[in-house]
């Protein structure tokens, strides 16, 4: 891990939580889009599953370090979105990736609406079902221009994962 990395990926999580509470949450209204929970599928998608699980954890700790709500319910969604997103390394499609980055993102925003709804007894469990279709197709649109923008962002020289170092070094006996 880089300095550089570390840097971006701090900057990364304060701008998307900050853009989250700024535009998104206020113009979706009662749905769960997150914008943070797309970028951290999207960055599992580059960089695979542990990066995908740290970031994600990183940036659901924060997020749940500034709400209401007890602290741990975003970390560990998103920490397994960046899990089941960075299982999905492969090269796929652009739009490949922003669905099933809304998909997953959908699904975990329910489940932790069904986690506070049991914590908390506020809400009800249809309200949370009854919100998954639309944070699907606002996480999909989000996903769109937040993959493409991760792939590009990470491909960086600056930015790229570091290669692994191999060492031309033999053990092993000596011949002749």
């Amino acid at each position: 891990m880089t300095r550089s990395r570390v840097a971006a990926a701090a900057a990364a999580i304060l701008t998307l939580l900050l853009l989250q509470a700024a535009v998104v949450g206020p113009s979706v209204g009662q749905w769960a889009v997150s914008l943070p929970a797309v970028a951290v599928a999207a960055v599992a998608f580059v960089d695979g599953p542990a990066t995908g699980m740290s970031f994600g954890f990183t940036a659901g700790l924060i997020a749940d370090l500034g709400s209401a709500h007890p602290a741990g319910v975003f970390a560990l969604a998103w920490m397994c979105i960046g899990l089941l997103c960075g299982r999905q390394v492969d090269r796929h499609s652009l739009r490949h990736d922003a669905v099933l980055a809304g998909m997953v993102c959908g699904l975990a925003a329910t489940a932790s609406t069904l986690v506070l709804t049991v914590v908390h007894g506020r809400g009800s469990v249809g309200q949370a079902f009854g919100t998954l279709l639309p944070t699907v197709l606002g996480d999909v649109v989000l996903g769109f221009g937040v993959v493409a923008l991760a792939r590009w962002m990470l491909a960086s020289d600056t930015l790229r994962r570091p290669a692994p170092v191999y060492t031309d070094l033999v053990l092993g006996p000596r011949r002749g």
